[in-house]
């Protein structure tokens, strides 16, 4: 009993509160309003006089004037993009300049160089995964 008291308490305000919201909705009255309550700040462009026309859909397209391309017109393009693409990668990465000329030897040397001492060998570590005693079975699928 309860429930139906509420909902015919609820149904006066119900139609008075929807057609409001469905008048607000339609109405632009925001560009009215100051910046504070939500408007247009003031530096926002004016509306236009007329708004734009909106395009025809049902309207015939124009027919194109221009041919597609030949085969060998489309060939040479391609060349040419290709072309310009190396181009564009040859000044992007220039190849390394050439090495300097050896050096002549002028005067043979006067003492040979002295041997010099050869770094120690580094250990390989052992691995550290442990090592099984007796024999290893494959391991059990397990399902």
């Amino acid at each position: 009993m309860i429930a139906n008291a509420r909902r015919i308490l609820s149904a006066p305000f119900a139609l008075p509160l929807t057609a409001a919201l469905a008048l607000a909705g339609c109405a632009s009255t925001f560009d009215v309003l100051p910046q504070k309550m939500g408007g247009l700040p003031a530096e926002a462009p004016e509306r236009p006089a007329e708004p734009k026309a909106f395009p025809n859909v049902y309207e015939v397209r124009p027919t194109r004037e221009a041919v597609p391309l030949t085969t060998e017109e489309q060939k040479k393009l391609e060349t040419d993009l290709t072309n310009l693409r190396e181009q564009q990668k040859q000044s992007a990465n220039p190849p390394p300049p050439p090495p300097p000329p050896a050096k002549k030897a002028a005067a043979p040397a006067k003492k040979p160089p002295a041997k010099i001492a050869q770094p120690a060998k580094k250990k390989q570590k052992d691995p550290v995964v442990p090592e099984q005693k007796g024999p290893v079975s494959a391991p059990k699928m397990v399902n």
